[in-house]
């Protein structure tokens, strides 16, 4: 139970849309229970029954985002429920109900892309002007609608600026200032992903670990700005040497890890060409040549993540030792140098 609880933790720490349905869903569903009971105790079955329908609703759309990790379908249910049932509870409680369209209208923003929080925010206030039991009076409409507009529209900025500032901190947590790479935590989200994909339906994936050549000679001669220099130029010839979908990552200092789904231990044979041996040609500095050393390994069939890193981890430590400047595969004898 402790270990489903850090679980559960976890998830919701590490995915912020997540996080917002399921605090939402939590909220509504403990927030309109109590009312739904009041209903049926004050023979009030209809509105009853309008409340515990969107509860269910709400439920099914949260577990949902959980169980498929389609939060984007989970996200727009979720939204068109409160909004759809707060119409609902306005038609049968009358003015009543309508206060339930505050938090329904301020919630879209955070479920929804701000366009699509804007149109379902615009229909559902254009559906309250044909709703007659939902207002006494054309004066009460207006207020509603001129108040509502006025906290949608500050519930958009409000959203619109934590977006801005979530995509900027999600940056500076997953990628290398420096080389503008992913860094280590995003490389075990990914990998850890790399591994369920695996197991799912038997996609294959290779993993290189690279380690520039005597890079401290280069800082300690030239500076660590020349350094620097050499490990852009280096991601950059890593970018241009491999594909869209291969994933380069910093795990620290001048190691880089490269993931490359599809590739089995044959197909890695071929990143000592199109990889290592077009780094030494390519990459200089001071007049003098820069040079990977690289281990690689394919991922095996239900293993994790762990033992395939150290296995990269210990084919690179072979090809250093065994010279530098070669690409050795799981562990094998080296299949290429200088």
């Amino acid at each position: 139970m402790k270990n489903w609880h850090h679980l559960v933790w976890n998830r919701l720490r590490s995915d912020y849309q997540l996080a917002i349905i399921t605090t939402f869903g939590v909220c509504a569903i403990f927030g309109i229970i109590p009312f739904a009971l009041y209903r049926f105790a004050t023979n009030d079955p209809w509105a009853g029954f309008v409340d515990m329908g969107i509860v269910a609703a709400i439920c099914f759309a949260v577990v949902h985002a959980w169980r498929s990790g389609d939060r984007t379908r989970a996200s727009f249910l979720l939204a068109l429920v409160n909004t759809v049932g707060c119409l609902a509870s306005a038609q049968v409680l009358g003015p009543p109900g309508l206060f339930w369209m505050y938090p329904a209208l301020l919630g879209n923003f955070l479920l929804l892309k701000r366009d699509s929080a804007v149109v379902v925010t615009s229909i559902a206030l254009l559906a309250l002007v044909f709703l007659g039991s939902a207002y006494e009076s054309t004066a009460q409409l207006a207020m509603f609608l001129v108040s509502a507009s006025a906290a949608s529209l500050i519930a958009f900025v409000f959203a619109s600026r934590t977006e801005r500032q979530r995509l900027a901190l999600e940056t500076l947590a997953t990628q290398d200032a420096l080389t503008g790479v992913f860094n280590r935590r995003a490389m075990e989200q990914e990998l850890q992903i790399a591994v369920e994909a695996n197991r799912r339906d038997g996609t294959g994936f290779g993993l290189a670990m690279l380690d520039l050549d005597h890079f401290k000679r280069i800082n300690d001669e030239h500076g660590h700005e020349a350094g620097d220099e050499v490990l852009v130029g280096f991601v950059g010839l890593v970018r241009n040497a491999t594909r869209k979908v291969d994933r380069c990552f910093r795990f620290g200092g001048e190691e880089f890890v490269l993931l490359m789904p599809g590739f089995d231990n044959a197909a890695l044979h071929g990143i000592d060409v199109s990889l290592r041996s077009r780094i030494a040609s390519e990459l200089s500095y001071g007049g003098e040549p820069v040079t990977v050393s690289i281990g690689a390994a394919a991922l095996r069939p239900g293993e994790d993540w762990q033992c395939w890193l150290a296995r990269a981890d210990a084919a690179l430590y072979q090809a250093k030792n065994e010279g530098r400047n070669r690409t050795v595969i799981d562990a094998e004898q080296a299949e290429s140098s200088a």
